[in-house]
């Protein structure tokens, strides 16, 4: 059985469909790569997935089965024991989802604390152990941070340390490395396949960068204008799909020394 099943789902906002006939399978310990342009349905996704839909939006056909049970049947106690201790999400900024007028530490604590009634010592120095896994350097410092003292990666890290704190079996990455240089990218993607190895993290990462998809998945699907266009395991879809839309995708990655590195 799948992890995660998400049956032909329609996501509209009012009368407007925003995705229309969305199905992905996700197994235990799998990376999924949600690709496409800006505005095709990719966050909308992972949004309904997690129950956080903004505006009004809703799930209005379909549903969304994970470990063997329906979402779309949970009442918000059920919701706030889900979110961020078994289904985690990584925003595309995860600094920018923070308190900037509140140190890092104090909103780390209270997320631990949401979840598990332990003091606020030992929650903080909870927090500081899972900044010291994603070898963020004193983590203590970063404690006392503010998020707007910290550097793109940096807050990323914190994101991902914050959302791993009770290694959830699914992990919703949406655009973690868009923000960042090359370099960084680099690094954020290569820690969170190494939660995958580690705990068997299942992980769907929403990107506009095949590059990265290619890099991390294990199946990649291919949105277009709120539709899967496509589909299918990761050496399917870069060299044998024969899907118009995709290799358009493919066909705009960058080549260096007439190598495309995807």
């Amino acid at each position: 059985m799948a992890l995660l099943d998400i049956k032909n789902i329609d996501v509209s906002y009012g009368k407007r469909a925003t995705v229309q006939g969305c199905s992905i399978e996700l197994d235990q310990g799998q990376i999924c790569s949600v690709v496409g342009e800006s505005g095709s349905g990719k966050t909308t996704v992972i949004r309904a997935v997690l129950g956080l839909l903004p505006g009004g939006g809703k799930v209005t056909s379909g549903d969304i089965v994970y470990d063997g049970k329906s979402l779309l049947t949970l009442n918000k106690r059920q919701w706030r024991a889900l979110r961020g201790h078994d289904i985690s999400m990584i925003f595309q900024d995860s600094g920018a989802m923070m308190n900037q007028t509140r140190l890092i530490g104090n909103s780390f604590v209270e997320y631990i604390r949401t979840h598990e009634a332990i003091p606020k010592q030992d929650a903080w120095k909870k927090g500081a152990e899972m900044l010291s896994r994603m070898r963020l350097p004193d983590p203590d410092r970063i404690m006392r941070s503010y998020p707007f003292q910290l550097s793109g990666g940096m807050r990323q890290r914190v994101g991902i340390a914050m959302g791993m704190t009770y290694r959830p079996k699914l992990l919703l990455a949406d655009e973690p490395t868009s923000a960042l240089d090359v370099t960084t990218q680099a690094q954020i993607v290569r820690q969170m396949m190494e939660l995958r190895d580690e705990y068997g993290t299942s992980i769907i990462v929403v990107t506009h960068d095949i590059g990265v998809a290619a890099y991390m998945a294990d199946k990649v699907v291919v949105m277009k204008d709120g539709r899967i266009e496509d589909q299918g395991p990761r050496e399917y879809i870069l060299n044998a799909s024969t899907n118009a839309y995709t290799r358009r995708l493919i066909g705009a990655v960058p080549s260096l020394g007439g190598k495309r590195y995807v």
